[in-house]
C-alpha cells in the first residue's frame, strides 16, 4: 500500500509539471498523465505561424495552449495514429491529401507542404512525420485546461450574417429603403418573415419588432443604453427557434436560390435523397461530415415525424441544424 501511495504521489508530481527538462522516469510519468513531450511542444510551436490564426479560439482551438494541442490533436485518434504518419489525418491535411471535410490545412490555395516548399513555413513535413512515428499511445488528460480559450456563443450580428449566407438570403428580402427626417431607415416588408436588425445599424430599423428580436438574441445598443448578453437563456432559444424556422422557409421558397439545394440536386422525398440532403446540410451548417449514425438519427427524429407535410419537413430539418449547439457555439 505504501509503495502504491508513493507511486501515486510521484505521478501527481509529474502531472503537475509541464514541459520541464526532467529525468526519463518523470517524462514517462508525464506521458501516462497525457502531457505533451518536449518534441510535441517543438512541433506545435513550429507549426503555430501557419495554424494558430484559425485555431487559437473556438471549438477547434488546438493552438490555444500546449495542453489543448496535446489533448485535441496528439491524443485525438481522428487526427493522429501514433507511430503511423501515413494513417494520420493531421499529416494528410498538411500534405493536402485530407480525407475528411477539408482536404488541406491551412484552408486556401496552398497546403502547408506548399508553404514549406516556397519557404514561407519552416518545419518540414518530414519532421512532423518523424514526430508522429515516434509517438506511442496518447492518453487524454481528463483535467480541463483553465488557461485555454473558451467556446463562445454566436453574437446576434453573427447569427444574422451566417443565416443570410447559409440560407441564401439578403437584406432586401426583409427590408425596403425608407427615410425619416432625412435619416436612412430599414422598413420591413412585413413582420411574418421575422426580420431583425440592430438598433445601431445603418440603416436603423424603423419598426420596433426587428430591434426587439435582435435584443432577444443578446444584442446590445449604444443608443438604447442596453448591454449585450451572450448567455443562452429562454429569450435567445425561443427567438432563434422562431427565426430559424421562418428564415428556412423563406430560403427554401426563394426563387432561384441555390444555397440549400444547389444546381443538380432535387427535393425528392425518398429516403435516399433525403439522407443525401442531410449529409450535404450537415457539412453546410456544421462544417464537418456527418456519420451514418447522425444521418439516421436526423432522418428518424426530424424528417419522419413531419414527412406528411413536405414543406414542414424540409423547414424542420433545416432549422434543426441551426438550433444545434454545433451551430450556436464556435
Amino acid at each position: 500500500m505504501r509503495a502504491l501511495l508513493l507511486l501515486m504521489l510521484t505521478m501527481t508530481a509529474a502531472c503537475a509539471r509541464e514541459n520541464e527538462a526532467a529525468p526519463v522516469a518523470t517524462r514517462r510519468a508525464q506521458a501516462a498523465c497525457g502531457e505533451a513531450s518536449d518534441e510535441t511542444v517543438r512541433v506545435m510551436r513550429a507549426l503555430a505561424p501557419s495554424c494558430e490564426g484559425c485555431h487559437l479560439t473556438g471549438v477547434r482551438a488546438y493552438w490555444s495552449s500546449v495542453t489543448s494541442f496535446q489533448n485535441l490533436v496528439v491524443a485525438n485518434p481522428a487526427l493522429i495514429t501514433p507511430g503511423d504518419p501515413d494513417a494520420s489525418e493531421f499529416v494528410r491535411l498538411l500534405e493536402g491529401q485530407g480525407k475528411g471535410a477539408f482536404k488541406q490545412m491551412p484552408i486556401g490555395t496552398k497546403s502547408y507542404a506548399d508553404l514549406v516548399r516556397e519557404g514561407t513555413a519552416t518545419l518540414p513535413v518530414d519532421d512532423v512525420k518523424a514526430w508522429v512515428r515516434g509517438l506511442t499511445a496518447q492518453p487524454r488528460n481528463a483535467q480541463p485546461d483553465f488557461s485555454a480559450a473558451r467556446v463562445a456563443r454566436l453574437k446576434p450580428e453573427q447569427v444574422q450574417r451566417a443565416l443570410y449566407q447559409q440560407l441564401g438570403l439578403v437584406h432586401a428580402d426583409f427590408f425596403i429603403p425608407a427615410s425619416e427626417y432625412g435619416i436612412s431607415m430599414a422598413e420591413p416588408r412585413g413582420d411574418e418573415a421575422y426580420p431583425l436588425q440592430p438598433n445601431d445599424a445603418i440603416p436603423a430599423p424603423r419598426q420596433q419588432a426587428p430591434r426587439d428580436r435582435f435584443q432577444a438574441l443578446g444584442g446590445g445598443s449604444s443608443f438604447g443604453q442596453r448591454k449585450s448578453d451572450l448567455t443562452v437563456g429562454p429569450s435567445f432559444v425561443l427567438t432563434l427557434t422562431q427565426v430559424s424556422q421562418r428564415w428556412c422557409r423563406l430560403g427554401l421558397n426563394k426563387m432561384g436560390n441555390v444555397a440549400l439545394f444547389p444546381a443538380g440536386t432535387t427535393r425528392a422525398t425518398d429516403e435516399a435523397n433525403v439522407k443525401a440532403t442531410i449529409r450535404r446540410w450537415f457539412l453546410h451548417f456544421h462544417g464537418t461530415r456527418a456519420t451514418d449514425a447522425a444521418v439516421d438519427e436526423l432522418y428518424t427524429t426530424v424528417w419522419t415525424p413531419l414527412k406528411t407535410d413536405t414543406e414542414a419537413a424540409w423547414v424542420g430539418l433545416c432549422s434543426s441544424f441551426i438550433r444545434h449547439p454545433d451551430w450556436i457555439f464556435y
